[in-house]
């Protein structure tokens, strides 16, 4: 005996499925209409943001140009938008960031073949600016605390980025670096183009004064930083002045020894050279020159003696000077001899004035 197959559903069931499907499908078609027509309205201003951007980059207005380029790479992100950025950035003199913008190009535009004269030109360009940035090597300690943060310029360094050198913009920079328990470590560093510089940052343990006993009658009410400690007031008669006084006269009474010496030694030569030795220790001197002659004998025998005793008086004062220095009362004074390779010298140390 033949039997029928049951049906799956009554006509009216089927047709409401039916048009169920029939629903579910226009909503999706509808759905991706709005999604489909957003993305085309969003490429169109991006277009036209890259267009302005243009502009601004020609017309040398690298922040504007910088601003709108980035926002155009948030909607499309290509090899020729990251050269654009990369190219702001190096106009804006911050060249560590544009070589990272260039090596992001390449890699970007390697699996386009469309992007091929991008690749090429910031393959080139990075390659310039590798050999300018600077680079700045940070080495922290191996046993640094967990929760340690480097920055540099404000700027905090990840620890992968600390494995390597940093590329930094030539110029001033500011290393510093806090750790849990620890003081903080700050420095600064000058790098030049092309440079390369390794820093040790160095984390000390912070250490705690002890506390004050209260029921100590000297314990102050508040323990805080305590203030400078008052120099004491020196026990003397101020500052030595009789020795800069013998100092100044040894440097006069030195000057007019050598100038004596010198114009000696010049009225001698003028009695060489205008008179001849005669014998017993005379000379014979022309008689038209006897006025010049006398007046340079007779200087000579007056500077001769004035340059000696000028020079005593000066080997004196400065004696003296010396003396006063030392006696003087105080901390007292340091007289040191100094040798080096291109001479000697006295050091004078100490309380020399009040």
């Amino acid at each position: 005996m033949l039997t029928s197959a049951p049906m799956r559903g009554t006509r009216r069931e089927r047709t409401v499925r039916a048009a169920l499907s029939l629903a579910v499908v226009a909503a999706a078609a509808l759905h991706c209409v709005p999604s489909r027509a957003q993305a085309e309205d969003e490429l169109a201003a991006a277009r036209k943001l890259f267009t302005e951007a243009v502009a601004d980059q020609d017309a040398r207005h690298y922040d504007a140009a910088l601003e709108k380029f980035r926002r155009v790479a948030a909607v499309r992100n290509t090899a020729n938008v990251r050269y654009r950025i990369a190219s702001c950035l190096e106009g804006l003199g911050r060249l560590a960031e544009a070589l990272g913008g260039y090596q992001e190009a390449a890699r970007l535009g390697e699996a386009d073949r469309s992007a091929a004269e991008v690749v090429r030109a910031a393959s080139e360009r990075a390659g310039q600016l590798d050999r300018v940035v600077p680079r700045l090597v940070l080495v922290v300690p191996a046993d640094a605390p967990p929760g340690t943060e480097v920055r540099v310029d404000d700027t905090l360094i990840g620890a992968a980025a600390l494995a390597d050198a940093l590329p930094v913009d030539p110029g001033h920079h500011t290393i510093a670096a806090t750790a849990p328990g620890d003081l903080p470590f700050r420095t600064g560093v000058t790098l030049a183009e092309g440079s390369r510089v390794s820093i040790s940052v160095t984390l000390l343990p912070a250490t705690s004064p002890p506390p004050l006993d209260a029921s100590t009658p000297d314990a102050p009410a508040s323990v805080g930083v305590p203030p400078p400690p008052t120099p004491e007031t020196p026990v003397g008669h101020g500052a030595p002045a009789g020795a800069w006084v013998a100092f100044g006269l040894g440097g006069a009474f030195a000057a007019g020894a050598i100038v004596s010496l010198v114009l000696r030694e010049d009225n001698l030569h003028t009695l060489d050279h205008d008179c001849a030795p005669a014998g017993s220790g005379k000379v014979s001197c022309p008689q038209s020159l006897s006025g010049p002659v006398d007046a340079a004998s007779n200087a000579a025998r007056v500077e001769g003696p004035l340059g000696i005793g000028l020079a005593a008086g000066a080997a004196v004062a400065a004696g003296v000077g010396v003396w006063l220095l030392v006696s003087a009362p105080g901390d007292g004074v340091r007289v040191t001899p100094v040798v080096t390779q291109r001479g000697g010298m006295v050091v004078v140390g100490g309380p020399l004035g009040r």
